[in-house]
Parts: structure tokens; C-alpha cells; sequence
């Protein structure tokens, strides 16, 4: 056979040749054609999904603005803590998983609980990626408010924590603790209620808002708003830093968060730390001081209070379930949020009603023989006043003598009056707050089985019957008769200001000058006539709040003491609590000093017993603190409280009530 002879098959292959050069070319063509298309036309889209994959856009938190009193004393601020992030696209649930767990110090419940709400958000983000390279992948809170400790391990074992991150936060804290919960509120994590309900990126998830208080009302002033930063993260979830990555960001590198703006308050927190020491020894309460010229708030304080720092990172169940089961409801701020039968704090009220409706005159005389008959019904007073006129009515707190003005008077007319000094209605505080109650015949007579009775009119003259105020209500009262008839409304936040850098507000933005709500028309006589009995009733012999004067300090108010409805054993409460919750309220509203009214304070003890005996006692202890104390200590000079009074002697006598 001849090596050199051409075999018979390489003809054919020959013939073949051309066509598989031209599929060679072909496919040679196709794959430069995708070159182009993935290099050159489609550069900037594969660019940009390329990025997406290790560009991650994380959260900077913002600092909520701070809440101070009225001397830059801070009620609200931010503490350090941190926020741990899982990135679940990129987790190892299998190794990195039970050592972050340990870190954390999580117990089973709560690592099953974040474990099933992870993978859920690894599937939801990997089956995302798949329909859209560009989605962003999310990360995950995994524990809130961790300590240093906590975050030195992290960053000790951080090379074992792929997916993981620890971003420090500003959580929120309060220095004054259960001292400010009811004025200033609490935050809470939002709920995806919360989130729904908002304008679109005002909250995100894992913001903290304002519950309730000031916190709540100024929202939208305290948040701030997030930032954020780009970083990148390689296939395993790791951060790099060099520098050849960080070229990778465009810009803008990062948003800086924008902090809230701060509040001033009208509050003085020292004289509210007055107030929780001269309640020392009652169980249930609540203490308003005010400006008698502005209406601005000097002391919101009610008893029994909570810690708000404990709502911040959530209750536990033991905690919430303590809150909620006390019967003395800590959570109701007894200030402004639950209204309560005045007493004889309301005569003075019914008085001037009754002298400008002229149905008596200041020198009218009624008997009180302890007992009055009225119809069927007979109405009792606490002592044998006999003959007595208008001014020792007053200062004794005869309820028998006010019977009879409240029969001679007309319940009509009493609410008009006592509406045109606030009472009924919502103050305009800014905060939650109920609006009480003034009944009126029209009122009786729809709640009442369609009939009025006249004796209804009778209770109501001696603030009982359906009539009901909140502490505030009757502050700003007497401060309009303090005045001479100027209604305020009252003021507790004093200014807006720019973020604090230094500890002190930058500027002020808004300041809120006192809002005068009506002034109430009555003859000089009259309020001079009214004023002088209060006087009385603390620097008469035989006045209500006679034994409670403090030395150096003038004076006037009136006690009160309020019965409440019975209850009995079926009522659900403790049997041994029975003689508690069946004592009557105590009350006291003063002002001082006398010949220039500067302050009103007004105490009230829930089921605390007689106003004179166990009102008025904290109600002085907390004037003389201000007027001895926190006043010279603001203006760094002597105070004078006003004209000085009899200094008290074993001799002394005053009337119980």
C-alpha cells in the first residue's frame, strides 16, 4: 500500500470543510456579538447590577431632640447602645448562627422566634434577586440596646460573624425616671400600624415614637430623620474597607442623619421633686402648680408613676402585667387624665354665681343646724354653724349655708359661671386630658329618666352630685380669681429650639407666649369679697386650713373634701382595700402671696380623707420649698414671699375639715 496515496475518505471530509468553517464563524460570531452586548451596549446596566451586589445601603440612626425644664435641665435624652444586624442573604445559619445566638446571650424562645424570622426574610430576599439582580437585599435587628460587653465580644470574634454588624444608636433615657413619666410620656418600637399610617419614609422600622405626653404630642418635632451609608459586602456578607473597594461607591456616599429638635418646657423638675417629697406617706394623687399671671406650668406631678425607661426596650410580661393590675393605675395621670368630684373646693364658684345672679348678696344670713331637709332628703355638714353669712360660710366650709344658695340659685346658672371659668371643657394643654363634667338641667334630663330634680342643684352647689375637674381645671380656676379674671390657657411646652451640640440649645425657633382664653367680666367687689375669704380660710382662727399655715408664707385657698361612691365586698376589689378606695378625696388650691398672687398650687389625695388635714399640708410644704428654696436659688437672692404670717402655737384651733 502506498503511504503517500490519499485515502478515499478525505474527499469527503474536504467537502464538508467549508461547512463547518462557516458554523465556526458563526458561533465565533455570536459569542463576539454577546461580548459587545454584555462590554459595550449593556455596560452600564451590568455595571450598575454589579455594584448592587456589593453595595449595601445601611441605616444611620438619628438622635432624638432632648426635653429640658424650664432651667435647661434635661428630662430626656439619649444614652449609648447598639443595634445588632443580620444580613440573611447571607447568613451561615449552619456555623455562624448558634455562635451569634451565644453572643447574644439568646434565650431558646428567642432564638427559635429571630431564626424563623430570618430564614423567612433569606427566602423572601434570595427569591427577589432572582426576578431582579438590582433588589437590594435587606438587613435584619436582630437584638436592640446591647451593651459594650456585649459588642467587645462581637469585635473580638468578628472574623467568625460573616453577615454581621453592630451600628451604635442613641436610645432613648430619662434622667428624672417615674418623676416625669406622665408629663413627658414614652417611646416604644413602631408597630406596622405605626409604619402604614405614616407619610412615606418619615418611619422605618425599628423607630422608637412618642406614646403619650409630650413625647406623643411633639413628635414631629423630637423624631429627626434617618441617614444612611453605603458600604460594600464581598459573597460571604463581610465589610471591606480598603481603598481599591471603597472606589467601587459612587456618590453620594452617605446621608447624615438629622437630628430632632429639642423642647423647653415650662416645668421646673425641682419643684416636682418637691411635690414627690411633701406626698411622702399618701398612696394616690396628683399636685398642679402654675403661673397665676401666664397660665405656663411649674409642677405636673401625680402618684403612683412608672419608670418610662422601662418602655423603651419593652416591657416583660411580669412588668406589664404589675402595671396594669394596680389598683391605684399608675398609668392615669390624675392631673389631667381622670376627673374627680371637687368638694368645697367649688364654692367659691357657686358664690360668685349666686352674688352676680343676685340671689344673695355678701351679707345674706342661712342657719346651719347640721341637718337640712330638703323634699325627702336629708343633707348633713360636718359641723353646728348656726347663723352665719357669706365670708364665714367660706372659711368654715358650712355645706348647709351652700345648700340653700344652690336651691336659691338654680343649677343653670352655677354651670354658666363655672363654665366661663373652664370647668367641662378641655384646657388646651396639649396633652391627653379629659374634659370633666358640669351637669345642667338639660343634662339631668337626658341622663336621669327624662326628670330634673331640684335637689340635684343642691349637691352640685358643694361640688358633688355629677360635677367633676381635673386638678389643672381648678389650677387655672383659681388663678383667674387670683388674677381678676383672666383665664389662661395653660402652657407647658415654653420653646422649640435647634439641636443641642453643646448641652444647650443653639437657637430658638419658636417661642409660645401665654394664650389668654377669655376674661371673665365680675365686679371688683365681688372677687376682692371672694378673695378676702380665702384668705380666711388659711389665717383665720377657726378656718379649714388654719393649722396647716406655714410661718412666712401668706397665703389663701380652700380645702375641700369629696365623698365618693361606696363599694362594696362584690365589687371585685380587696376586701382588705375596702376602707381605702371608701375614704373620701382630699383637696386643696391656693395661692401666695396673698397681696400678689405669683403661684397657684393645687393637691389632691385620692382617697386621702379631709382636704384641710391631709391636702393642704402638702400643698404649703410645696410653697414653702418654692418660695424659701427653688425661688432664691433661681434669682440668687432672699425671696419675699409676701406679707408674714401669725407664727403657729400649741394654742391654735382650726376647724378639722
Amino acid at each position: 500500500m502506498n503511504l503517500l496515496s490519499q485515502r478515499p475518505d478525505v474527499g469527503e471530509f474536504r467537502k464538508r470543510y467549508p461547512w463547518m468553517m462557516l458554523v465556526v464563524v458563526a458561533l465565533m460570531g455570536v459569542l463576539v456579538g454577546q461580548l459587545v452586548i454584555l462590554q459595550i451596549v449593556g455596560h452600564n446596566q451590568n455595571a450598575g447590577d454589579a455594584r448592587s451586589n456589593i453595595i449595601h445601603r445601611t441605616g444611620l440612626a438619628t438622635s432624638r431632640g432632648l426635653i429640658r425644664d424650664r432651667n435647661g435641665v434635661v428630662l430626656a435624652g439619649s444614652r449609648e447602645s447598639w443595634n445588632v444586624y443580620v444580613v440573611p442573604a447571607r447568613f451561615d445559619f449552619d456555623k455562624t448562627w448558634p455562635k451569634l445566638a451565644e453572643f447574644l446571650a439568646l434565650g431558646p424562645v428567642d432564638k427559635g422566634k429571630i431564626e424563623l424570622r430570618l430564614r423567612q426574610v433569606r427566602a423572601d430576599d434570595l427569591a427577589a434577586l432572582r426576578k431582579d439582580p438590582r433588589f437590594r437585599i435587606r438587613d435584619v435587628v436582630v437584638r436592640e440596646d446591647v451593651g459594650r460587653d456585649v459588642v467587645g465580644v462581637l469585635e473580638t470574634r468578628q472574623e467568625e460573624l460573616p453577615a454581621v454588624s453592630w451600628v451604635s444608636v442613641p436610645m432613648r433615657y430619662y434622667p428624672s425616671k417615674e418623676l416625669g413619666f406622665h408629663v413627658l410620656g414614652y417611646v416604644n418600637e413602631a408597630t406596622k400600624e405605626d409604619l402604614a399610617a405614616a407619610p412615606s419614609g418619615t418611619i422605618q422600622a425599628g423607630d422608637r415614637i412618642g406614646r403619650s405626653g409630650v413625647e406623643k404630642a411633639w413628635e414631629s418635632y423630637l423624631r429627626g430623620q434617618r441617614g444612611w451609608r453605603k458600604i460594600i459586602l464581598d459573597a460571604r456578607g463581610n465589610r471591606r474597607t480598603t481603598k481599591e473597594d471603597l472606589e467601587h461607591l459612587d456618590e453620594p456616599r452617605e446621608q447624615p442623619p438629622v437630628p430632632g429638635r429639642d423642647v423647653r418646657l415650662t416645668i421646673d423638675i425641682d419643684l416636682v421633686a418637691a411635690a414627690k417629697r411633701a406626698f411622702a406617706g399618701q398612696l394616690s394623687g396628683g399636685l398642679v402648680a402654675l403661673e397665676v399671671k401666664t397660665g405656663r406650668i411649674l409642677a405636673l406631678y401625680s402618684k403612683p408613676s412608672v419608670d418610662p425607661n422601662e418602655f423603651v426596650s419593652g416591657l416583660t410580661p411580669k412588668q406589664a402585667e404589675a402595671i396594669l393590675d394596680n389598683p391605684l393605675r399608675p398609668l392615669i395621670d390624675k392631673t389631667l387624665f381622670d376627673a374627680f368630684f371637687p368638694g368645697s373646693t367649688m364654692k367659691p364658684f357657686t358664690a360668685l354665681a349666686a352674688l352676680r345672679a343676685h340671689s344673695i348678696t355678701t351679707q345674706t344670713l342661712y342657719t346651719c343646724e347640721h341637718v337640712f331637709t330638703y323634699g325627702k332628703t336629708r343633707f348633713k355638714c360636718e359641723g353646728l354653724h348656726g347663723t352665719t353669712n357669706l365670708h364665714d360660710a367660706i372659711v368654715h366650709s358650712c355645706n348647709i349655708y351652700f345648700y340653700q344658695v344652690g336651691r336659691d340659685t338654680g343649677i343653670d346658672t352655677m354651670a354658666a359661671l363655672d363654665q366661663e371659668f373652664g370647668f367641662g371643657q378641655r384646657t388646651g394643654i396639649g396633652i391627653q386630658e379629659v374634659p370633666g363634667l358640669v351637669p345642667t338641667q338639660a343634662w339631668y334630663t337626658q341622663h336621669y329618666g327624662g326628670s330634673y330634680r331640684k335637689g340635684f342643684a343642691l349637691n352640685a352647689a358643694i361640688g358633688q352630685g355629677n360635677t367633676k375637674v381635673t386638678p389643672v381645671q381648678l389650677a387655672l380656676a383659681y388663678a383667674a380669681l387670683a388674677n381678676g379674671g383672666d383665664l389662661y390657657a395653660p402652657e407647658l411646652v415654653r420653646s422649640i429650639e435647634t439641636p443641642s451640640v453643646d448641652g444647650q440649645g443653639d437657637g430658638v425657633e419658636m417661642d409660645f407666649p401665654p394664650r389668654l382664653r377669655r376674661h371673665i367680666a365680675l365686679p371688683t367687689e365681688y372677687t376682692r369679697f371672694m378673695l378676702d375669704a380665702l384668705h380666711g380660710v388659711v389665717n383665720d382662727e377657726t378656718g379649714t386650713a388654719f393649722r396647716e399655715r406655714v410661718a412666712g408664707l401668706d397665703v389663701a385657698g380652700k380645702t375641700g373634701t369629696a365623698q365618693v361612691s361606696k363599694i362594696g365586698p362584690g365589687s371585685g376589689v380587696d376586701p382588705h382595700s375596702l376602707w381605702y378606695f371608701n375614704r373620701d378625696h382630699a383637696w386643696f388650691a391656693g395661692f401666695a402671696p396673698f397681696n400678689d398672687p405669683e403661684i397657684v398650687v393645687v393637691t389632691f389625695v385620692e382617697h386621702g380623707g379631709g382636704g384641710g388635714k391631709n391636702a393642704a399640708p402638702i400643698a404649703m410644704r410645696v410653697l414653702q420649698e418654692y418660695f424659701l428654696k427653688i425661688k432664691p436659688a433661681r434669682a440668687g437672692m432672699p425671696a419675699s414671699p409676701g406679707k408674714q404670717a401669725p407664727v403657729a402655737t400649741k394654742k391654735d384651733k382650726g376647724a378639722p375639715r
